[in-house]
């Protein structure tokens, strides 16, 4: 019997785009169009700023560009450390879950790729959607900390991140760049020995955060890169990585493998589209149902700052103490992109939906600063049992203190997640949130042409037609 990887190898190297469902190649095109929109915002903050700086260390020439830099061609290696960086820069971006955060680190690799090989429109959907669904089935293969089971009460693991997505984003990239399944698959070996260690939890229980955020997606993009670009000249990787008991699994420190959910029904039926999550807000998902709920209240009764005496939140059980999440002292971007606390202040006042949270002036506004005061944070009681009976449940719940009363509002869903209409982001949804990151970057009229260009993506004879719009 042919190895894991060679199983998902010859999945990606059949696909043809007719064959894949209507609904994962929408949702391919969807996710385009919203990451090109966070990193579009993110230049507008010091994280995006420096990311482009370090970029063009890593080499500039006419291979491929940054998004929203008007033009400016890097290196492959510099534009996918970019455009990484930029995607997850103001943690605004789309989610596969699980495991999580996956776009940030495949589809750089996978789009400056195809635009120095002059892909088509079709064949970068093919990448990108094969990327997905390999790195979302990775998720449900290896240990998940949202895998609740009766009985168990639950904490983050001691070791957890998202290094997996090496496996998807190398295939896709191979794809692109026209490696057979020999190589394709020596590369996937490849990447499996270079993938960065699951540090994430490390990082949430450490303040200040740093801008290392999660695992740097502007490193696992060169992780990829280099995978295919060896395997490319000719070395051999190890296509067994997944197999035994020493298998990627085990030395990445997974609570569980599970290699079924890799290869069952593959091809066949297609999984990431009903795993695919939005973010409306700039901040950690975890804080989202309660936002909502908080923005609920603000509107219904028109709450103003200086009427509200406290916020308490319950949310997730499984993040609301832990130290980024539950600091109020706000001294870097990571530590604002995590807060509980800042969130609340930044729905409170009101301050737009977007960058504007993260920048140098709001993080240095003292007023917001002072409100942290008055947000006391726990985890909501009822957290695991909710998750247990929906996976796509994050239950929240918010309490305002304000004219003498309490307001309180509860949800079990947040706005972006597919599990009810009422939550689910519409294309409308997400045009509209691309607009609204893209306006200080590109003109109406771009945006306009850029957005009809992702949503006709398979019309597109070269990737060049669309990204020369940025």
């Amino acid at each position: 019997m042919s190895s894991l990887i060679h199983q998902l190898v010859d999945f990606g190297h059949s696909v043809q785009y007719e064959q894949i469902p209507a609904a994962a190649t929408a949702e391919t095109k969807r996710i385009l169009l919203d990451s090109a929109g966070c990193a579009l915002a993110s230049l507008g903050v010091d994280k995006g700023r420096m990311a482009v700086k370090a970029g063009r260390e890593l080499g500039t020439g006419a291979e491929a560009r940054i998004i929203g830099g008007g033009g400016e061609a890097l290196s492959v290696f510099g534009a996918t450390f970019v455009n990484g960086e930029l995607i997850n820069g103001l943690d605004m971006d789309v989610l596969t879950i699980p495991p999580g955060h996956v776009t940030p680190y495949i589809l750089p690799a996978i789009l400056a790729t195809a635009e120095k090989m002059g892909s088509s429109g079709k064949e970068l959907l093919i990448a990108l959607a094969v990327a997905h669904e390999v790195s979302h089935r990775f998720g449900r293969a290896m240990g998940y900390y949202r895998d609740v089971q009766p009985g168990q009460k639950l904490n983050l693991p001691s070791i957890s991140g998202f290094s997996s997505t090496v496996f998807g984003g190398t295939l896709g990239t191979a794809l692109v760049e026209g490696l057979d399944p020999s190589r394709t698959a020596s590369a996937m070996g490849l990447v499996g020995h270079m993938a960065p260690t699951q540090s994430m939890s490390k990082w949430g229980h450490t303040v200040p955060g740093s801008d290392n955020k999660y695992l740097m997606s502007g490193w696992i993009g060169q992780a990829l890169l280099l995978s295919v670009m060896l395997a490319g000249v000719g070395y051999r990787g190890d296509v067994e990585v997944l197999e035994g008991d020493f298998g990627f699994w085990r030395y990445m420190g997974a609570g569980k493998w599970n290699s079924q959910a890799l290869t069952d029904q593959l091809g066949d039926v297609w999984q990431f589209p009903d795993a695919t999550i939005y973010k409306v807000y700039p901040h950690c998902r975890n804080t989202h149902t309660i936002l909502d709920c908080l923005y609920s209240q603000i509107r219904q009764h028109d709450l103003k700052p200086e009427e509200i005496e406290k916020v308490t939140t319950y949310s997730d059980s499984h993040t609301a103490t832990l130290p980024l999440y539950s600091t109020k002292t706000i001294r870097t971007p990571s530590d604002a992109q995590m807060s509980t606390a800042w969130a609340v202040a930044m729905a409170v006042h009101g301050v737009p939906i977007g960058r504007d949270w993260h920048t140098n002036e709001t993080l240095a506004n003292q007023k917001f600063h002072a409100f942290l005061e008055k947000v006391e944070g726990h985890p909501h009681p009822d957290f695991e049992a909710s998750l247990l009976n929906d996976p796509q449940s994050r239950i929240g719940r918010i309490e305002i203190k304000a004219r003498g009363r309490t307001f309180t509002e509860e949800r079990r869903f947040r706005k972006g997640s597919p599990a009810t209409p009422e939550t689910y982001m519409t294309d409308e949804d997400i045009i509209a949130k691309f607009r609204r990151n893209a306006k200080d970057v590109l003109t109406d009229e771009t945006a306009e042409r850029v957005t009809q260009m992702v949503f006709g993506l398979e019309d597109l004879g070269d990737i060049n037609q669309l990204t020369g719009l940025w």
